[in-house]
């Protein structure tokens, strides 16, 4: 994701610094861009390019300014608002499929502050249709019919959902309260309906890349795929496809963990990682001199993925292994 934070005033530049530090150290935040005043030029300079604006400042500054841009919740980046003594931290747009109100609790959480959420779903306590898709990397399919689903789960009527049981990670014990839950090994996705309105989920093929030491331990391979699950709250079933370099191939402790896991490894050749242009790929010193390549997880876990894909994990180094995982838009 890329995040710009917006600021005004000495206050709020203060905060936004401070926000911007703890960013820049997570791992799914590929990008975090400061914006000092000029609130309107910079509104308008990432409203389109940005996943998620910070706006520290009153909320009547923020709502003019990107009043011009709002177009659908299925679009429109994540708005966060902040007031400059950093108290409340409000999720002002695209709350669910935008993740405004996750994002919400999480710098809420950064800086003692407390969140504001006041989509009916989350203050009801029922997770939404939306909010299940942008949880676990999904496209959704007639996303008009949303409203019907969340509509019934605040009226505390229950909807149903259908989903292979390849899929049933989903399926914790509040969906399980809000859902008439079927398993249905048929479909290749997941599908909510109430009352002839359906939604479907169309799971997204996340890659994860690995790259690691000569004969790097299986243990340490494991703990490196699940500390990525976990910061990214996903199960590890979730990730689709695992890939490494030729170079790396051969490495038991990546063999073992993939036929354990019981998923597919993508091997790229080395000659396909040297070729590869992408901007989001970080360079390794030790590996360009080794093999003559910017590093292997990165480019390997988009090489692997779709021809739109891009980066959700950047690369992070865990004693010996290293992890990136990529998303097909």
């Amino acid at each position: 994701m890329k995040y710009a934070i917006i600021s005004i005033t000495k206050q709020g530049k203060i905060l936004s610094d401070t926000i911007y530090n703890e960013l820049t150290n997570n791992p799914m935040i590929m990008q975090v861009t400061q914006y000092h005043k000029n609130v309107k030029d910079a509104i308008k300079n990432t409203f389109e390019e940005y996943d998620c604006i910070i706006g520290i400042m009153a909320s009547g500054i923020m709502i003019r300014s990107i009043a011009p841009y709002v177009n659908s919740k299925l679009s429109d980046p994540a708005i966060i608002l902040i007031d400059d003594n950093g108290n409340h931290v409000i999720s002002l747009l695209s709350g669910h499929f935008g993740g405004a109100n996750e994002i919400t609790h999480k710098i809420a959480s950064l800086i003692n502050a407390d969140p504001v959420i006041t989509t009916s779903t989350d203050i009801n306590n029922k997770i939404g249709i939306d909010s299940i898709a942008k949880h676990y990397y999904c496209k959704l399919e007639n996303p008009k019919n949303i409203k019907y689903i969340n509509r019934a789960l605040v009226d505390n009527k229950k909807a149903n959902l259908s989903l292979p049981s390849k899929y049933d990670y989903i399926l914790n014990d509040e969906i399980k309260k809000s859902y008439n839950v079927k398993i249905d090994n048929s479909l290749n996705y997941i599908s909510s309906e109430f009352n002839g309105h359906t939604v479907n989920l169309i799971p997204k093929k996340l890659v994860m890349g690995i790259g690691a030491r000569r004969d790097i331990s299986s243990q340490k391979v494991f703990n490196a795929i699940s500390s990525t699950c976990n910061i990214m709250e996903i199960p590890i079933k979730r990730i689709d496809y695992f890939a490494t370099a030729s170079v790396k191939s051969e490495e038991k402790g990546i063999l073992d963990n993939v036929n354990k896991l019981g998923k597919e490894l993508k091997i790229i050749p080395i000659e396909t990682i040297k070729s590869f242009q992408n901007n989001e790929i970080s360079t390794s010193s030790f590996v360009m001199k080794q093999f003559g390549i910017k590093g292997v997880c990165e480019p390997c876990s988009l090489l692997a993925n779709d021809n739109d894909s891009i980066l959700i994990f950047k690369k992070t180094a865990y004693d010996g292994v290293t992890i990136a995982v990529s998303s097909s838009n």
